[in-house]
């Protein structure tokens, strides 16, 4: 599960300054899905397109595993996810592990990815609702996704259910917190990511229900194995939603990355030396008053951006692309 350890690079990477290159790597998919890339999702033309039966069973424009085609109750998983804010996460070496990490283990249809983070969507269109949460990590994407349902310390990790109606495929939709899961091959117990105020906006579903956004298989290049570039150009997907939300500076200083025995406060400053105690775990610095030193770039009182008064938060940004997975509900906890 190399992905999750996102936040373990975090803490090597903005801290330390580390500059190591993200390998495309996952030839480990479990089952159907397990072998090289090169050259097997697609054909002799040299074009990147897609012709292996695994990637071609269902028809999709997203890289389906899954067919929604009809289905009144059906899921999709994030296969994307561009982070646009805060910058240590939206750039460099940190992207590409994000990238990483939301990219299926599924080498056949050129994604080398681990796979190991996963954020779900399962639409009801009878009711207009949306559940939505992270999922527990599977060996193969074959196999479908069960919604992550535990306690992580004082972190509850369970789906939330939204109002999100589909109007011709438009839909968007808000909840007002939601503690994603990011799971580590070291540790069964997940880093915990606090969201708040999250907003799912701009989003299309596909008239068969399978696609959020679209392969962008025009501009893969088979000579660079039909992968993304390292740095996102050209990405593996054209995202086709939106998502902002905040964390608090109070919260992800509970968030301890064991890795490097930091918080993800301290990871999300970028300067240990200048905010982080030193002691262990090392979090952030806090004034006479106990306050955290670190100054974020939003305001969690007022959801909008800090001002000299108030910034305890940091606001996130990302658009994203989904494909249509098999859903199987709550994992047994």
């Amino acid at each position: 599960m190399r992905f999750l350890k996102v936040v373990y690079v975090l803490g090597v990477s903005a801290l330390t300054g580390a500059a190591a290159v993200a390998g495309c790597g996952g030839d480990d998919a479990g089952g159907s899905s397990s072998n090289s890339a090169g050259g097997t999702g697609g054909g002799p033309t040299g074009d990147c397109t897609l012709r292996h039966p695994v990637c071609t069973a269902v028809k999709s424009d997203c890289i389906a595993v899954h067919d929604n085609q009809g289905a009144t109750t059906f899921g999709l998983r994030m296969a994307q996810l561009t982070i646009t804010k805060p910058d240590v996460l939206a750039t460099g070496y940190i992207a590409r592990l994000v990238a990483q990490g939301l990219t299926m283990n599924l080498p056949l249809c050129y994604l080398n990815g681990t796979g190991t983070f996963s954020w779900l969507l399962e639409f009801d269109t009878m009711t207009g609702k949306l559940r939505t949460g992270g999922a527990m990590p599977t060996e193969d994407p074959l196999d479908g996704y069960c919604f992550a349902n535990m306690t992580a310390g004082e972190f509850e990790i369970a789906p939330t259910e939204i109002d999100a109606p589909l109007t011709d495929g438009a839909w968007s939709g808000e909840a007002e917190a939601l503690n994603v899961p990011i799971f580590l091959e070291t540790s069964p117990d997940p880093i915990i990511l606090p969201l708040h105020q999250v907003k799912l906006t701009d989003a299309q579903v596909s008239a068969d229900n399978n696609c959020i956004g679209r392969r962008n298989s025009e501009a893969l290049d088979p000579l660079n194995a039909c992968l993304p570039g390292q740095d996102g150009d050209p990405p593996a997907f054209i995202n086709g939603g939106k998502l902002s939300a905040f964390i608090t500076l109070e919260e992800v200083d509970r968030v301890i990355v064991p890795e490097v025995n930091q918080s993800l406060c301290v990871v999300l400053s970028g300067d240990i030396g200048e905010y982080g105690t030193g002691e262990t775990p090392n979090t952030c610095k806090r004034d006479e008053n106990g306050q955290i030193v670190l100054k974020g770039d939003w305001c969690s009182a007022t959801n909008s951006a800090a001002t000299d008064d108030c910034a305890d938060a940091y606001a996130l940004g990302a658009d994203y692309a989904a494909s249509a997975v098999e859903i199987t509900g709550l994992c047994p906890q």
